[in-house]
């Protein structure tokens, strides 16, 4: 049996875009289209007996006409090969206000072949090559308890911990019903979790904390399962390598932001013998590149000289890459190093995002401890000092992060 296992495809992006002339939408969108278009290629080309998405099919949980038309383009071809298809909502799939439908559900309402996960919930899925069972489960989301009268007066976080209860008694009790059944068929758990120990991203998956539940590996590791899919984090990794079963993040399809320069981008094809033993194997994208350019210039005699021949070594690298590019140096060298004479050595990026020169001048002007006030952490460093607001710490930070998230989606529309 061969599974299709991704995560994270996020159709509508647009950070680090600009708009196509020949299409009209934003360059990154296309980019996305290629790689899910690619992955869905191949996954028809390999015969696959399931396409499982475990969340997070696009950038918001209101995608555009166009968005959507991009993504329900290439699913459209799997429907058409009947192929089966498992879709969980992940976190940017569900809305933030309660009752509205996840940005997938409509293809569940559409088309026969769909199954759409909005829910913890299990099931038998007849494929061509037999019968496999599917414990599956979305995003964990606050609003599932908050509606109940027990708990809608509940700090978040022990709402929190409730979610990671009720996910893990979940998890455990399909577990031991498929032990009790004795099924000769495989059984795989599907999740958009954070997974404890899973090597997080710097930078946005980070910030995820505050709003996450955390599962334990040996809640999800269970021998009852051949596979584990995960998504939510966008790096590939397998959290419990060497051994069974595989618990593994697909990883997304494309780059999101320049924390992600040196990871590959793919999916997993899966296969599961007779044996109901699983192997895997990590397929690359057609990611586009993106390449962080940093250079410390400040004990240079001839900067401009140096960033050339810098720059120079990495032609390869920059070659159609979305490029940012930060030069450090002492205030009197500032007028050596000419912006546009810079631009014009990334002439054969696709986009230069940012192009930055750091006098040192610039950097005396920077407080003390510039880690507190980093972007991502200035709310924080906020409640921290303040003795009101540190009480509800996480509660703030989660909310925070959920209007975030609506800012940037609006944004990215």
């Amino acid at each position: 049996m061969k599974i299709l296992h991704t995560a994270d495809l996020h159709v509508g992006c647009s950070t680090h875009g600009k708009d196509d002339p020949t299409r009209g939408i934003n360059s990154r969108w296309i980019d996305f289209e290629k790689c899910l278009e690619f992955m869905v290629d191949y996954g028809i080309q390999e015969n696959i007996d399931l396409f499982l998405c475990c969340g997070d099919a696009y950038y918001d949980s209101s995608p555009s006409p166009t968005e959507q038309d991009i993504f329900a383009r290439q699913i459209r071809k799997l429907f058409d090969k009947k192929i089966p298809v498992v879709m969980l909502a992940g976190n940017h799939d569900i809305s933030g206000s309660f009752g509205k439908a996840s940005s997938v559900r409509i293809f569940g309402n559409l088309i026969d072949g769909a199954r759409i996960v909005e829910k913890p919930t299990s099931f038998d899925l007849e494929t061509k090559s037999g019968k496999i069972r599917i414990v599956a489960l979305p995003w964990a989301h606050k609003h599932n308890l908050m509606v109940k009268d027990e708990f809608s007066n509940l700090p978040f976080p022990q709402i929190r911990e409730k979610m990671t209860e009720i996910y893990s008694g979940y998890i455990q009790a399909e577990a031991e019903r498929i032990a009790e059944e004795k099924i000769d068929f495989p059984a795989i758990l599907a999740l958009h979790a954070h997974i404890d120990g899973a090597t997080v991203t710097e930078g946005s998956e980070r910030r995820l904390f505050e709003s996450d539940i955390t599962l334990p590996l040996s809640v999800v590791a269970r021998r009852e399962f051949s596979y584990v899919a995960l998504g939510h984090f966008h790096r590939h990794q397998d959290l419990n390598e060497g051994s069974a079963p595989p618990v593994v993040y697909s990883g997304s399809i494309e780059r999101i932001s320049f924390s992600e320069v040196d990871q590959k981008k793919g999916f997993v094809m899966v296969e599961i013998d007779g044996r109901k033993q699983a192997t895997y194997k990590h397929i690359e994208t057609p990611a586009r590149k993106m390449l962080a350019f940093e250079f410390d210039a400040r004990n240079e005699t001839d900067p401009m000289r140096k960033i050339r021949a810098e720059i120079e070594t990495k032609k390869a690298d920059i070659d159609d890459a979305i490029v940012r590019a930060r030069i450090r140096c002492k205030a009197e060298q500032r007028n050596q190093i000419n912006s546009k004479d810079l631009r014009n050595l990334f002439e054969n990026a696709f986009l230069v995002s940012e192009l930055k020169i750091i006098a040192e001048e610039d950097v005396a002007k920077a407080p003390l401890n510039p880690d507190a006030l980093r972007e991502d952490k200035i709310l924080e460093t906020y409640i921290d000092n303040n003795p009101e607001l540190k009480p509800k710490r996480d509660e703030l930070l989660a909310l925070a992060k959920e209007l975030e998230q609506e800012l940037l989606s609006e944004d990215a529309r």
